[in-house]
């Protein structure tokens, strides 16, 4: 896929030939200044060969979307690029840094705007929403029925570009989330671990603070209007270093919010929704056969 119909602006100041040098080399400090200069995904240790192996690839990295002002255009990041590579391995690194995921600790939460303290044991939860591209290796392995938007695109063979491998999936029920979830031998996170995998230990309103500064959320605020890349916004991580807890799409959680549970909560807003009912806070509830292009999910374990 051609990297030019995009909405790309040429960082001069990181010129291709300083990183390739740059991965050739084996000083730890030469990693670091990779890490520093282009990585602004997740990173540990047990992603060091996928994270070399893609920084060693041609996937744009010199060439940075246009998120800091809004209105931005569609975009889609060099993980996203990697997704689609014609390399197996090469896309084999970008699902392994997709799937990452943290240990939130034991620890006492505060709960909704009420602010009610509540004991959450250890558990953990993936750094990023699950994306398109995660949803199509589960399609492929295991029959499921693709999300509507798909079957929309392209009656053919999938092709990952076009569902942009790096944005969450959407159109997603309750009941697909679980299925896949089943899959990778996850489940999805309660209401009250989804609000302290985004919030942490104090009452802030967005997973960054108190403020809105500046973008960092896929809001309607930033103009967007779909979904962006998952790692999209760095600066709007949640104190236990999640991304995308707010914004983008709704999130799925495994707590009914009826009774009979045949309607379940979903967390943090979405592109669809403006900064009041996108935050750490804000919740809605769906029937568990209900899709819609607002909604995705997040796996835990």
């Amino acid at each position: 896929m051609s990297l030019e119909h995009k909405n790309i602006l040429l960082d001069v100041k990181k010129p291709a030939a300083s990183r390739i040098a740059l991965t050739q080399s084996n000083e730890p400090e030469a990693f670091q200044q990779l890490l520093q200069d282009y990585w602004t995904w997740y990173y540990n240790d047990a992603l060091y060969d996928a994270v070399k192996l893609l920084l060693s690839t041609d996937l744009g990295w010199e060439k940075v979307p246009q998120l800091s002002t809004p209105p931005i255009g569609e975009v889609i990041s060099p993980l996203g690029y990697a997704l689609a590579h014609t390399e197996q391995e090469v896309r084999k690194a970008a699902l392994q840094a997709l799937d990452a995921t943290i240990t939130v600790p034991t620890g006492t939460a505060l709960i909704g705007e009420e602010c009610k303290p509540l004991e959450i044991e250890k558990f953990e939860i993936g750094v990023y929403p699950v994306t398109n591209a995660q949803y199509h290796k589960f399609i492929q392995e295991t029959g499921h029925d693709p999300p509507k938007d798909w079957m929309e695109k392209t009656q053919k063979k999938y092709e990952i570009y076009e569902l942009k491998g790096d944005h969450p999936v959407v159109w997603v029920s309750c009941e697909d989330a679980e299925a896949y979830a089943e899959y990778v031998g996850g489940r999805l996170p309660s209401f009250a671990e989804w609000q302290y995998a985004a919030r942490g230990t104090d009452d802030r309103t967005f997973p960054w603070g108190y403020e809105i500064d500046k973008p960092r959320c896929n809001t309607t605020e930033l103009g967007a209007d779909g979904t962006t890349p998952v790692v999209a916004f760095k600066e709007g991580i949640s104190p236990f270093g999640c991304y995308d807890m707010i914004g983008n799409v709704w999130e799925w959680t495994n707590t009914p919010y009826d009774d009979e549970e045949n309607f379940r909560v979903a967390c943090g807003g979405a592109w669809y929704y403006n900064h009041d009912f996108s935050t750490c806070t804000s919740f809605d509830y769906f029937s568990t056969n209900y899709a819609e292009f607002v909604i995705g999910f997040r796996i835990a374990h």
